[in-house]
C-alpha cells in the first residue's frame, strides 16, 4: 500500500465547504475560528515535515512525539493541546498465514487544527479524505476530526472480527471433519486476535481518560461522541473474547481429536502385535532345532507348521476384524 503524501485540508465551519491544499499553500489564521485544518505529515518527508512545523508553531514535544520509535499508546493533555499516539490496522483483511501488521499514528488536537503523522502507510486517512465532505455538517470544532479518525480506526478492528469468526468457523467444520491439521492455525488467530484486543483496549483507556475530564480543546458534543466511541471499543473487546473462547474451545477438541487418533492407531498397532505374538511364539518352538524333536522327522511336518501359523493368523485377523479394532 502506498503511503499518503503530506497534505492539508482547510474546513470552512460557517459555509460548511472543505478545500484541499498542499504544505506550500498551507497559511493559518489562528484568530479565525470559523476555518479550521487537517493536515498530515508523512515522516518520510522530512523537509515538509519541518515546514508543517514552523507553520503549526508545532512544540517540542509533539515533535519528539512524532519523532519517536515507540508504538505503546499514549495521551497526553496539556491546557489547550491533546495528543494521541495509537495502533491503526495496515490491512483491513486477514492474510492467510500472515501476522497482522500494524502502523503507528500520531494525533496533535488544537482549537484551529487537528495534525496527524506517520511514518507508514494508514489506510484509514484515505477514508477520512473520502468522508470528510459528509460530516463536514455536523463540524462545529476540530475535534470531528478526532472523532472521525478514531471511529475510523475503532471500525477497521471491529471489520477484522469478521475474518476471525470466519477463519474460526472454517477450523471448527474441519474439526468436526476429522481433519486434525488446524492447530497451528487456531493458535495463530488465537494470538492475532489477542494483538487486535491489547490495541483496542488501549485505545478504550485514553477514550475514557478524555471523555472523563474536561480538556479545553474536547467541546461537551465531542467528549459524548467520544464515550460513544468508547461504548464501540467495550463491544469490540467483548467480540474479542467471544472470538478467544471458541478457539480455546476448537483447541479443546482439536486435542481430543488426537487423542482419538492416536488411540485407534495403538488398537491397530496393538492389534496386528498381538497377531503376530504366536506366529513368533510357533516359530520361535520350531527354530530350536534340538535332535530330539519329533516333529523335525514327520514328512509333512514343514507344511503343518505353516497350516498352523495360517490358522492362528487368520482366527486372529477374524475376531479383531468382527470386534472392529481395525
Amino acid at each position: 500500500m502506498d503511503m499518503l503524501e503530506s497534505t492539508a485540508i482547510e474546513f470552512d465551519l460557517l459555509n460548511r465547504n472543505l478545500k484541499r491544499m498542499s504544505i506550500d499553500d498551507l497559511v493559518i489564521d489562528f484568530d479565525n475560528v470559523n476555518k479550521v485544518y487537517w493536515v498530515h505529515a508523512n515522516l518520510h518527508q522530512p523537509d515538509i515535515f519541518k515546514k508543517i512545523c514552523d507553520i503549526l508553531r508545532l512544540p517540542a514535544a509533539t515533535i519528539k512525539l512524532c519523532e519517536e520509535k515507540d508504538t505503546l499508546p499514549l495521551l497526553v493533555d496539556d491546557d489547550d493541546t491533546l495528543s494521541l499516539r495509537i495502533q491503526c490496522l495496515l490491512s483491513g483483511k486477514l492474510q492467510k498465514d500472515k501476522e497482522i501488521d500494524f502502523s503507528t499514528l500520531i494525533i496533535h488536537l488544537t482549537k484551529n487544527f487537528c495534525l496527524t503523522a506517520s511514518a507508514m502507510p494508514v489506510p484509514i486517512l484515505q477514508e477520512f479524505i473520502d468522508n470528510c465532505p459528509k460530516s463536514i455538517r455536523y463540524a462545529k470544532t476540530p475535534c470531528f476530526i478526532l472523532f472521525l479518525m478514531i471511529e475510523l480506526v475503532i471500525n477497521a478492528y471491529a471489520k477484522i472480527l469478521f475474518d476471525f469468526e470466519f477463519v474460526t468457523d472454517q477450523i471448527d467444520s474441519s474439526v468436526t471433519a476429522m481433519k486434525t491439521r488446524g492447530y497451528t492455525t487456531v493458535m495463530r488467530v488465537k494470538h492475532q486476535a489477542m494483538k487486535v484486543k491489547r490495541y483496542v483496549v488501549a485505545l478504550q483507556e485514553i477514550l475514557m481518560r478524555i471523555s472523563g475530564r474536561e480538556i479545553a480543546v474536547i467541546s461537551e458534543q465531542c467528549r459524548m461522541s467520544l464515550q460513544n466511541l468508547s461504548n464501540h471499543c467495550y463491544m469490540v473487546t467483548n467480540e474479542i473474547d467471544s472470538i478467544r473462547e471458541m478457539l480455546n474451545s476448537l483447541l479443546n477438541q482439536l486435542d481430543n481429536a488426537l487423542m482419538q487418533k492416536m488411540s485407534n492407531t495403538m488398537q491397530v498397532l496393538t492389534s496386528f502385535a498381538t497377531i503376530l505374538l504366536p506366529l513368533s511364539l510357533i516359530t520361535g518352538i520350531y527354530g530350536m532345532n534340538f535332535h530330539w524333536m519329533p516333529e523335525l522327522n514327520w514328512k509333512y511336518g514343514y507344511f503343518y507348521a505353516l497350516g498352523l501359523l495360517a490358522v492362528c493368523g487368520i482366527g486372529l485377523f477374524y475376531i479383531f476384524k468382527k470386534k472392529k479394532y481395525f
